[in-house]
């Protein structure tokens, strides 16, 4: 069998299918006040409470006046409510906070502190000083910043959504496996005199780092987890199979979190990066311009979420990627360098946040301009669940078959093992 983890990896998803269609079987806890101990991970101030995540909950706060701080360990007393409740219209909330790694949400009523966890206040002051300099050195562009640096883009406006939406460029401002790479790139750089064994021990654990600091979503932890095995592969001086290291990564995070197959941000990107690692060779064969290829190899395998899960096809999104994807790198060093060069001198860091906003101004321009064409991007009512379901068969049946002609090639050795996609 070619790919034996593979076919693990379809056996765990059908398995957590089955096993998170009845929800109540897997229900904990009820509708009642209950007690619950835990670290504070994060804080999001929301229109009409402030959001906690405590260990596996998130504690709502109406009253905005607990304060809870990052990296405290706390006992909160509060109201559970059960996910399984939460249903609106066609639109299933519980099961999407089920698959965020949640298990339920708690309006708090009392809490006391009983303890900090040195890492979380360590990472929330990093993240912190992150924001306040941003803010202070980019001022308008700060949220895009932010959320391609730190995690944070719900500060960002609904037009600003809609334009990066139409373009087919919302991965930008959603951290991933692109950006994660870029900062691998940046560390790797800061350290390339350093031994090939402590480089790879330091990158792993500024990466997990990094992954807590931003919440560790699915996207981020198949990212961070899929680089690392990447870096590790070339430290070591051996070979890696990316579908075989791609099934591993989703097995475990699967195996965790069942419901974690429900997630919009982890199917889209599990399936970009598989779309990428199966189509983009053939693709760049013929077309020869690798961020082409990129595009569309990507939205080979991500398309028909995006039509139902956003109702919307951007027709024209090879033109917004080569808008903004070039420049994305740029952007990230410089905002890098602008935070910590604004420690040592405030006006080397002005002149290169300066820089870096005429860049981001000048793609904010192009991007808008672009998502303005008429034919730029199709608005669907009412999209069809049989549609995706058949485009799905058409694909990986092709893509079955494209593998059993391979194995076929490996048997009459013409073929190794391992293939460059």
């Amino acid at each position: 069998m070619r790919r034996p983890l593979l076919i693990i990896l379809i056996f765990i998803i059908t398995i957590a299918y089955f096993t998170t269609s009845n929800p109540k079987l897997n229900n904990e806890y009820s509708n009642d006040i209950v007690s619950v101990k835990g670290i504070v991970k994060g804080q999001i101030e929301k229109d009409k409470y402030d959001e906690y995540k405590v260990d596996r909950f998130l504690v709502r706060d109406y009253s905005r006046m607990k304060k809870l701080e990052v990296g405290k360990i706390v006992e909160i007393n509060g109201e559970f409510k059960s996910l399984d409740e939460m249903k609106y219209e066609d639109f299933d909330y519980g099961r999407y906070i089920k698959s965020t790694g949640c298990k339920g949400i708690i309006y708090i009523k009392s809490y006391k502190n009983i303890g900090e966890n040195k890492i979380y206040t360590f990472l929330n002051q990093i993240k912190t000083n992150t924001r306040s300099t941003l803010r202070y050195l980019y001022k308008n562009n700060s949220d895009f910043i932010n959320s391609i640096l730190i995690g944070e883009k719900e500060n960002l406006t609904q037009e600003e959504k809609k334009v990066f939406s139409k373009t087919g460029t919302s991965h930008i401002i959603a951290i991933s496996g692109f950006h994660v790479g870029i900062l691998c790139g940046v560390v790797a750089f800061i350290m390339k005199k350093i031994n090939r064994f402590y480089k790879l021990i330091v990158l792993i654990l500024i990466m997990m780092l990094y992954s807590l600091m931003v919440g560790s979503p699915p996207s981020i932890i198949r990212a961070v987890v899929f680089m690392i095995i990447l870096y590790m592969a070339v430290f070591l001086d051996r070979k890696r199979d990316s579908l075989s290291t791609l099934s591993v990564i989703g097995i475990f995070l699967i195996t965790n979190n069942p419901y974690i197959i429900y997630n919009v941000s982890f199917q889209l990107s599990f399936l970009a990066t598989l779309s990428i690692i199966y189509f983009y060779g053939y693709i760049n064969d013929k077309v020869k311009v690798s961020i082409i290829s990129l595009t569309l190899s990507s939205n080979i395998l991500t398309l028909p979420i995006v039509y139902y899960n956003f109702k919307g096809i951007p027709l024209i999104s090879i033109i917004g990627n080569i808008v903004i994807v070039p420049f994305m790198a740029i952007i990230m060093y410089l905002s890098i360098i602008s935070v910590i060069s604004f420690s040592i001198n405030i006006w080397i860091a002005k002149s290169i946040a300066y820089f870096n906003r005429i860049i981001i101004n000048s793609i904010y321009f192009l991007l808008e301009k672009v998502s303005n064409i008429d034919f730029a991007y199709i608005e669907i009512d009412n999209p069809k669940k049989y549609y995706v379901i058949i485009y799905y068969i058409i694909v990986f049946s092709y893509m079955i078959y494209k593998e059993l002609k391979v194995m076929k090639e490996q048997e009459n050795e013409l073929q190794g093992y391992y293939k460059e996609y």
